[in-house]
């Protein structure tokens, strides 16, 4: 099994540019619904950028987090300042204010995340006595298998 072609860098980066304002745009216009008092649509709004943020990475990788980023605070910061007939989407509440701090720092999350989570080929672990695992996917004809002396030994040497 081959892994999945990864987009072109170009296509990758307009990608992570679209995705970025499209979910900073959705998440300014839901982050002050609440229910029953409980900040539903801030909750809802700030996981919209962490998994977009983490989309963007596995699409760009850093490059792809950081045009995200700048695209989400770009966008939240612009339906900020500047509403449709003058309206305010985003006020000086609390809500709002965790809202404009958390884009930034949410989007940043991906970023942190583990490299191996984006990787396109399978991470090959050792098991316990230092022998290493063989991927279920891997059984054929080229793939290992165990010698007289239980160690893993390649079927084409």
């Amino acid at each position: 099994m081959s892994a999945p072609e990864r987009p072109r860098p170009v296509t990758a980066a307009v990608s992570a540019v679209v995705l970025g304002v499209v979910v900073a745009a959705s998440g300014t216009l839901i982050h002050r619904w609440e229910t029953a008092s409980l900040p539903g649509g801030l909750v809802l709004a700030l996981a919209a950028v962490v998994l977009g943020a983490v989309v963007a990475r596995a699409l760009a990788d850093g490059g792809g987090v950081a045009l995200y980023g700048l695209a989400a605070i770009l966008t939240s910061q612009t339906m900020t300042f500047f509403g449709p007939g003058g309206d305010v989407l985003v006020t000086a509440g609390p809500l709002s204010n965790v809202w404009l701090l958390g884009v930034p720092v949410a989007a940043a999350l991906a970023a942190l995340t583990p490299r191996s989570w984006y990787a396109d080929a399978p991470v090959v672990r050792a098991r316990p006595g230092g022998l290493p695992t063989v991927p279920p996917w891997s059984v054929g004809p080229s793939a290992t298998t165990s010698g007289h002396d239980g160690v893993a030994q390649s079927r084409d040497a």
